[in-house]
């Protein structure tokens, strides 16, 4: 997110000042993308993985402080809730087996990671929503307990102007509300990170918006919270609504968009129109400045740092977002929120080459597609598939037809195999880890097997003999037992 944040209150002067310095940061962001020589670094991937912290018994533990000052590793940063940490992949050039060097660095830092957490009698797993999870640790007594946090909190709640309300349909039901945004802390997601060419920007990140449904339906893991049975990916309507800031007393007729939105149209011409979107769009959190004058440092041959539009971006939630970086002479990546943590390592980098083929091999020919395909569509299908999963049915399109239809989303996704390995040749990625990585999707649809899925039908296996609180305990410990295989989801055992 940019700058530090040391303080919880801030003066009317500070925020004045900040959003001048976030015009002449969106003044600095256009001039250098109308560059010729702006993004053309190596290209490279990257990951952030949150985890949750739990003991022996599958509860969460409070430790993420404690865990990270013992590792003494700046990959490691503490999330929303003490029982969550983040780890930060290094960047990884794409080439030939970008993605099995990905799956390498998950090993490697969550055995690290495992071991100092052995010391506390604790471990760390990847789950998008943890199923022993109770009402209580979603409070702010388990929040992480440092100035960013507190504001967040603070003045989210000050622009909703009442309690943030939780209300989600699916098998079973689940009401509540709460005056902070300690609910949120709930998610943990394996965020990827794409870097493309310039010129395809525009192209990519519209064909990511477009096939995020099928990501989303393919790779979900979080069908329960709080003991209910709710959305496969319950993920995506608990983050909209945890910290939706919008005030539902405005005297204004118009509804303002969500901090949390799956985006408000395609993207025509460049990078620049998502950055100057959420400066536009959404009032500032933090106005915090750095020293820097952006346009003097860009008309001084230097590459900008932007730190105040990082910041702001940074308190904007969009499930694809533009991620601008001053390395490599100044860049702008493609960061995709919407895939979960969990459930093997494996089913995660098998995720991101999927989203990432896809998108690069609809590349060329995804303007067809936006032709005949309304972005409301795309918006439709997003929720359909965090909702019903493998079992959603979308509207899709053939651009030789010109004609929208509904379908099972299983059928799109077994179409889009071939363009996802078209699109990984694209790439650079060699024959063998495309096959490795796309046979996981491949059999995960055949299967119709994900980890929702799984986790549904094993929390029914042991319903039949315990309460559900006590299912979802055995659930998450048989859980633990194969995710330790690092088999992927669709080689798992069934109790």
């Amino acid at each position: 997110m940019g700058l530090s944040i040391n303080q919880e209150d801030f003066s009317e002067q500070e925020y004045t000042a900040f959003s001048a310095r976030l015009y002449e940061c969106l003044s600095a962001l256009k001039q250098q993308i109308q560059s010729d020589n702006f993004g053309l670094g190596t290209q490279k991937i990257g990951a952030e993985l949150e985890m949750y912290i739990v003991d022996q018994a599958g509860d969460v533990l409070p430790l993420n402080t404690d865990i990270i000052q013992r590792a003494k590793n700046s990959c490691y940063t503490v999330e929303l809730n003490r029982f969550n940490l983040e780890i930060n992949f290094d960047p990884i050039n794409l080439g030939a087996n970008s993605f099995s060097q990905l799956q390498q660095q998950l090993l490697l830092h969550q055995k690290a990671l495992r071991e100092l957490a052995a010391e506390f009698n604790a471990d760390l797993v990847p789950i998008g929503i943890l199923p022993t999870l109770m009402e209580e640790h979603l409070s702010p007594a388990y929040m992480t307990d440092i100035p960013r946090y507190r504001a967040l909190s603070k003045h989210l709640l000050k622009m909703r102007g009442e309690e943030f309300k939780i209300n989600i349909q699916g098998e079973d039901d689940l009401a509540l509300s709460c005056n902070h945004v300690g609910l949120e802390g709930a998610n943990t997601s394996f965020q990827f990170h794409l870097m493309v060419n310039p010129k395809q920007f525009v192209n990519i990140f519209n064909a990511i918006q477009l096939i995020t449904p099928l990501t989303v339906a393919v790779a979900a893991n979080s069908p329960i919270l709080l003991n209910k049975l709710l959305w496969d990916e319950t993920r995506i309507t608990l983050f909209k609504q945890s910290i939706d800031s919008r005030s539902r007393n405005s005297d204004v007729d118009w509804r303002k968009p969500s901090r949390v939105s799956f985006g408000n149209g395609w993207v025509r011409e460049n990078a620049w129109e998502l950055f100057a979107e959420a400066v536009a769009l959404y009032p500032p959190i933090f106005p915090i400045l750095s020293k820097e004058n952006p346009m003097e440092r860009l008309n001084s041959g230097k590459v900008p740092k932007l730190e105040e539009l990082s910041l702001h971006m940074g308190t904007t939630w969009p499930w694809n977002r533009p991620v601008y970086s001053s390395a490599d002479g100044g860049h702008v990546r493609i960061e995709m929120r919407s895939l979960p943590a969990g459930p093997s390592n494996i089913d995660m980098c098998a995720n991101a080459a999927f989203a990432a083929g896809v998108a690069v091999g609809l590349g060329e020919s995804i303007q067809d597609f936006l032709a005949i395909m309304p972005f409301r569509f795309a918006e439709y299908n997003f929720y359909r598939a965090a909702q019903s999963g493998l079992d959603a049915s979308i509207i899709w399109t053939n651009p030789q037809k010109h004609q929208p239809i509904e379908m099972p989303i299983v059928e799109v996704i077994e179409a889009m195999l071939p363009v996802a390995t078209r699109g990984l040749i694209t790439l650079g990625i060699e024959e063998k880890e495309i096959n490795y990585y796309l046979a996981t999707i491949e059999q995960r649809i055949g299967k119709k097997m994900t980890g929702a899925r799984w986790q549904r039908q094993v929390l029914k296996h042991f319903e039949t003999k315990n309460n559900r609180q006590q299912a979802c305990k055995k659930m998450f410990q048989f859980y633990r037992q194969q995710q330790a295989t690092e088999l992927p989801i669709c080689e798992w055992q069934l109790p």
